[in-house]
């Protein structure tokens, strides 16, 4: 079963997968192994953290939580001069981060691979809660490269209903009126599980 945090990660690497703006040669889902220079530009879309905070008071009902899941979109690129990175490199971030802000499919949580009367469709996420950007311009390396990466928080809740693994057959229900004796006879009351 895929995690809400894995359906919002690959609805951002459908939106920006193949743009003309994005001339990518690598898609990952994991940082591992390391990026060669043959693989610049390259598009990386994880999963950072996903914080889950009670809903409701302790012990009330089934667990139910606000998550707090946070994306991690990291674009590398490589150039032969050092001062084409910086530029090149923000416009980049920013076309990302309008492209996936102002897309009304997206930050309405629609997941657009579900048909529209699918309950499922709606929705990935509740919010947009927070959006961090960053560059980093690593030392090591044969050439000059630079890493772009925005950090977008997405808040949507979950709940946990049990699991039952044993079969409903019937209820016995014994009462006696209160303050009664106990020798009294109760009141029994058998409800069958429906047919």
């Amino acid at each position: 079963m895929t995690t809400d945090a894995m359906k919002i990660r690959e609805a951002i690497i459908a939106r920006l997968d193949g743009q003309d703006w994005l001339p990518v040669r690598t898609v990952r889902r994991q940082p591992r192994p390391q990026l060669q220079e043959e693989n610049l530009p390259a598009l990386l879309v994880v999963l950072v953290d996903e914080t889950e905070t009670p809903e409701d008071e302790a012990n009330i009902g089934v667990p139910r939580f606000l998550n707090e899941t946070t994306i991690g979109i990291s674009v590398v690129v490589g150039e032969d001069f050092p001062d084409e990175l910086d530029a090149d490199l923000d416009e980049v971030v920013d076309r990302i981060r309008d492209a996936l802000l102002t897309d009304p499919s997206f930050v309405r949580g629609v997941d657009p691979s579900r048909d529209r009367t699918d309950p499922e469709r709606y929705p990935l996420f509740e919010a947009v809660t927070k959006v961090r950007r960053a560059v980093l311009f690593p030392q090591d390396g044969a050439f000059y490269f630079a890493e772009g990466r925005l950090e977008i928080s997405f808040r949507l809740r979950t709940q946990y209903d049990p699991v039952v693994t044993d079969r409903y057959e019937k209820t016995v229900l014994t009462a006696r009126p209160a303050g009664s004796d106990p020798a009294a006879p109760a009141l029994r009351v058998v409800i069958d599980r429906a047919q």
